[in-house]
């Protein structure tokens, strides 16, 4: 179990923001692979931040969310990467990568579709919308109503 794996995925993306903004400061090691420092925080706060390595759930932070909680919070992520830098690079590297995967898998569907689409009748299309709109969740059906039954 590491700090990145305790944390919430949006706890990782917004702590791996605050460190390219600069928001770490006052940075000292406490004892062999525990860290603390101070983080800015939303509206100007700053907090206190400690983590420990070894004992990810040892780790604190005195912001609204993790204080006092056994909570990976974004300033203890913040604090992580601002320590190990090259933790950040591979996140954003897994990231993107993975952001990039699934843009292509988007495309590849979209062609698929419209491939599919080509190739029907109206009265198929008919028909298809009919079941989508009947079995679909409810939304997709107010949806449909306000989009184009009241134009």
């Amino acid at each position: 179990m590491s700090l990145m794996t305790c944390a919430s995925g949006e706890s990782v993306y917004r702590g791996y923001e605050y460190y390219t903004e600069g928001k770490v400061s006052e940075i000292q090691t406490k004892a062999k692979g525990q860290f603390e420092g101070t983080v800015q925080g939303t509206n100007k706060n700053s907090y206190k931040v400690f983590i420990d390595i070894a004992h990810p759930r040892k780790s604190h932070c005195n912001c609204p969310h993790a204080n006092g909680k056994r909570i990976v919070c974004k300033h203890q992520i913040a604090l992580y990467f601002s320590v190990f830098p090259a933790e950040a690079k591979s996140y954003i590297k897994e990231l993107e990568s993975y952001w990039d995967e699934e843009e292509k898998r988007h495309e590849e569907e979209e062609e698929a579709i419209s491939r599919f689409l080509d190739q029907c009748k109206k009265d198929d299309l008919k028909g298809i919308i009919w079941q989508m709109l009947f079995d679909g969740p409810e939304w997709q059906y107010d949806n449909f109503l306000r989009e184009y039954l009241n134009r």
